[in-house]
This record gives structure tokens, C-alpha cells and sequence, in this order.
């Protein structure tokens, strides 16, 4: 839907349900809302005192927020990093006159990065006004997702053939060296077999993460009950310059999934931003809802949505691409696991994990569906 949609749209139904009120049918209050909410194009309305009154799907998706949680940001506060947009917004209820944007540098909420977004404001007589926010990058975003998770899914398949592969012939080789290990004449050449034994066995657990777990133990889960553990960890770990932020949204329905995972995707990803950021930084936890969405190939009425961020040095640009293929690591010491294995465990609950990065601000945002439709 172009910029000039959603106000038509809006026209037009305001205007349709007005003749129906001159005639014999009954108004459908709910009309305008149901449209609205099925339209590609973010929608704002903020009320006359200048509280977000209502958005639609689209908008919470881009903004990742939502009114669940009984917030009601004002426009200004809201938007209050990015001036162009604040002024704009003032300039239309100063002279109650229609204002324009064209590719504006939105910087989105929640330290979620930036987006290139048009941007209509229109008055509403004595209602308030409603803003519309066109980005101009999701077709991109969408064609993105679709052509890492196809690497992600080549490359784990790849590594999960490889690791069935070692597995064999490591058992055997480790049953080798025991028998040997038995017959060896001098128990001084004990201590080599111990070594072999450990390497087999250090192999042997490498394979076994790269294969990861066979089946989902799915159950009702808060999702802040498994970021709630990982936040205690992670308090216990980190130096004392690092603080902890939360912002939670309370009114989240539970979700099915295995919280064992979920709590190993969560520390995968919080211990990193730890061992980015050193002695001192932030390490944030959100959760909210977003609505009409789609993600992992699927189409969602409702998902959840978890970000882990932090303002540490940011992952370097040649990494970005292959940040989530096994045994890709920035540090010296990593094995390169830990974010192959996260993706994995959110694919096997049907959910994305993405990334934004630059220096100062990387945030990890996880989507998990609690409702999936048809396309």
C-alpha cells in the first residue's frame, strides 16, 4: 500500500459507515479498526492529548511496541530521537495542516536501530491526528531474511551430515585405545591413551552441540521466567562496570516451547554481548508483542518479541554475513557454536533471530510465535 493508503482507506470507511447511519443497516463499529489493521502501512493515532491512542499491526512490527502492556507514549517522546519527525508532528497541531516527510532517517525505539521511512501527518478534526510511517526498506529486509536462513539452513545441513559422519568412527577409535589402554604393558604409556581419550571425547562433545537436541519438550512458558534465570547468570558473571537493564512487557501470553532451549539461547546470546562489551556497558532485555507478522516462512496473527542488546564495540562487518554458520567466531578462544546452535533451537520453534549491529548498539531481536495463520 503506498503513503497515500491508509488515509484513503480511513477516509473512506469513516465515510461509509456515515452513510449507514442514514440508512436501515446497523453501523459496524468495528469496521474501520478491522481494515486498518490488515493494511501494510504503519498507522498512528495519537489521541488530542496527544497520547498513541491505537496503532496497527504493521506499526507495532516496525516500532516493536504495542499498547498491551498499557502504554500510551506521547508522539513527541516516543519519536524523540528522531527531530525531524517531533517537529513535524508540532508543526501539525500548531497550524492543523497536513505535513510530509520523504525518506526520513527514523530511528526506531528500544535502541532497535534506524529505518529510512515516508512519513504523512494529518489532523483530524478535534480527534487528533494520525501518522503514517512507509519504510522504505522491508521488501529489502524480507528478501534478506529469505536468502540467510537459506545459507543457515545449507550450512547447517552440512554440518549435522559431517557430524554424523565423525560420530562413527570416533566411537570406535575410542573403543580401540580403552582395549589398548588394557594390554599396554608399561603403565607409564597410560598417560598417552589418557590424552587420546580426552581428545575423543572433547570431539565427541563438540559433535554432539553440533547435532544438538532431537526433539522440543514443548510446554506452556512465561517467556520472562527463562530470561529472568539467564539475567541472574549473567549478573553473576559479569564485572561490576556492567549494568542490567529490563523492560518487560507483563501482559504477554504464554507461548509452548522448551524452556531448556529458550534459556540456552538466551545465555548463548547474553554471554557473548558480555565478552563483547568487557568491563563496563549496558546489557538490555525487552520483551512485547507484535502482531500480523511474517517470519521463518509463515504468516502470524501473534508472535513474541525478545531483544538482547547491548552498546559494547558492535560485531565486525566481515563477520555480519556469517555471523550464525557453525564455528564462525571473532574471538581467539570461541568455538564459533554458540549462535549456530541459537538459530537452530529458535528454527525448531518455528521463530527467526536477527541482528542489528554498529558500533555502540547491537541487538539481538528473537520472534517466537504463539499463533501461526495460513498464507
Amino acid at each position: 500500500m503506498h503513503a497515500y493508503g491508509s488515509l484513503a482507506l480511513f477516509k473512506a470507511v469513516l465515510h461509509n459507515v456515515g452513510a449507514m447511519n442514514h440508512s436501515s443497516a446497523p453501523m459496524p463499529s468495528s469496521l474501520p479498526r478491522n481494515l486498518l489493521e490488515s493494511a501494510a502501512t504503519a498507522v498512528l493515532w495519537f489521541d488530542t492529548r496527544q497520547q498513541l491512542g491505537w496503532l496497527n499491526p504493521a506499526a507495532e512490527d516496525l516500532l516493536g511496541i504495542s499498547l498491551l502492556g498499557g502504554r500510551r507514549p506521547e508522539a513527541e517522546r516516543l519519536f524523540a530521537d528522531t527531530p525531524a519527525l517531533c517537529e513535524a508532528v508540532h508543526r501539525v497541531r500548531e497550524r492543523r495542516e497536513r505535513v510530509s516527510l520523504w525518506d526520513c532517517q527514523l530511528t526506531l525505539p528500544g535502541n532497535r536501530g534506524e529505518q529510512r521511512v515516508d512519513v504523512i501527518i494529518t489532523p483530524l478534526e478535534d480527534e487528533g491526528l494520525l501518522l503514517e510511517l512507509v519504510s522504505r526498506e522491508r521488501p529489502k529486509r524480507i528478501m534478506d531474511e529469505r536468502q540467510q536462513q537459506g545459507r543457515r539452513d545449507a550450512a547447517r545441513q552440512l554440518v549435522r551430515g559431517l557430524a554424523h559422519e565423525i560420530r562413527n568412527p570416533l566411537g570406535g577409535m575410542r573403543g580401540a585405545v580403552q582395549l589398548l589402554a588394557r594390554r599396554l604393558p608399561d603403565p607409564a604409556l597410560k598417560v598417552h591413551t589418557d590424552v587420546i581419550l580426552a581428545e575423543a571425547d572433547r570431539i565427541g562433545s563438540l559433535v554432539d552441540r553440533l547435532l544438538g537436541p532431537d526433539h522440543l519438550n514443548r510446554r506452556p512458558v512465561n517467556i520472562h521466567e527463562p530470561l529472568e534465570h539467564v539475567r541472574h547468570l549473567v549478573e553473576a558473571e559479569a564485572p561490576q562496570g556492567i549494568r542490567i537493564q529490563r523492560d518487560y512487557d507483563p501482559s504477554l501470553p504464554e507461548c509452548r516451547a522448551d524452556q531448556d532451549q529458550l534459556v540456552q539461547v538466551f545465555l548463548n546470546i547474553a554471554r557473548n554481548a558480555l565478552q563483547a562489551m568487557g568491563d563496563e556497558g549496558h546489557l538490555r532485555f525487552s520483551t512485547c508483542a507484535v502482531r500480523q507478522v511474517t517470519f521463518a516462512g509463515r504468516r502470524h496473527r501473534i508472535a513474541l518479541c525478545v531483544q538482547i542488546a547491548d552498546d559494547g564495540p558492535g560485531i565486525p562487518p566481515d563477520l555480519r554475513d556469517s555471523l550464525f554458520y557453525p564455528l564462525v567466531s571473532g574471538r581467539p578462544d570461541g568455538d564459533g557454536l554458540g549462535l549456530a546452535i541459537s538459530n537452530e533451537l529458535v528454527a525448531r520453534h518455528q521463530g527467526l533471530i536477527e541482528v542489528d549491529s554498529r558500533p555502540g548498539a547491537t541487538c539481538f531481536t528473537l520472534y517466537l510465535p504463539l499463533e501461526t495463520l495460513d498464507e
